[in-house]
């Protein structure tokens, strides 16, 4: 709340200069010296709201690859597991492990080779999974991204897949799958559906993650 009155303030002190100047020229406090650096301040901040406000982890950009001795997320989806839900070959962009405080986490990301010639998408497979030091940091992990998604349209609880889970697509354009198991959490998201996507091998892969972790 204090972020959204700061933009707020800040627009409207921007909006009264930018009035002020153009109607008092010669006698105006923002002198065309100053002006650039304002409107730079101002882009930085609408930069680091939309920074902040991005709560979905697993599909930050990601080059980096990581021997899958240690960043094992490439294990746990793999390259054929990523050609089955693209339903193109795919090339692994991504593979990555970091330690955040007692949290370990892995990263890794697949895209297809080629573009898909009918809805012009090239897709794009994004994999975070997370071993927490206890269950019950994983159950308020899994339980603060559920609240904060749950009224959204498409969201669906899925039993039976994992100790809890649940699904999320808007049929056009992502699916999205959020899933606990004991101490260990993943999310799994297809970006950029295409007419080669298919929601059933996404739903059985996401299954086969569940069992492997």
């Amino acid at each position: 709340m204090l972020a959204e009155w700061s933009v707020s303030i800040i627009l409207l002190n921007f909006g009264l200069n930018i009035h002020f100047y153009f109607r008092h020229k010669k006698q105006n406090a923002m002198k065309l010296g100053i002006f650039p650096i304002y409107m730079l301040a101002v882009s930085g901040l609408f930069s680091n709201c939309e920074k902040s406000s991005s709560s979905n982890g697993a599909t930050e950009p990601c080059t980096t690859i990581e021997a899958d001795s240690i960043a094992i997320g490439s294990k746990q989806l793999t390259l054929s597991d990523a050609a089955r839900i693209i339903g193109q070959s795919v090339l692994l962009e991504c593979n990555t492990f970091i330690q955040r405080g007692s949290t370990m986490e892995y990263k890794c990301a697949y895209t297809a080779l080629a573009q898909d010639s009918r809805t012009g998408k090239t897709g794009k497979l994004y994999f975070m999974s997370e071993v927490y030091a206890g269950e019950d940091l994983a159950k308020t992990a899994y339980a603060e991204i559920y609240e904060s998604n749950k009224r959204h349209k498409g969201v669906e609880i899925v039993p039976g897949l994992g100790d809890e889970a649940y699904y999320h697509s808007d049929s056009e354009n992502f699916y999205f799958f959020l899933v606990r198991k004991n101490n260990k959490m993943f999310r799994l998201k297809l970006n950029k559906i295409t007419s080669y996507s298919s929601v059933e091998d996404f739903k059985t892969v996401a299954r086969l993650i569940t069992d492997r972790i």
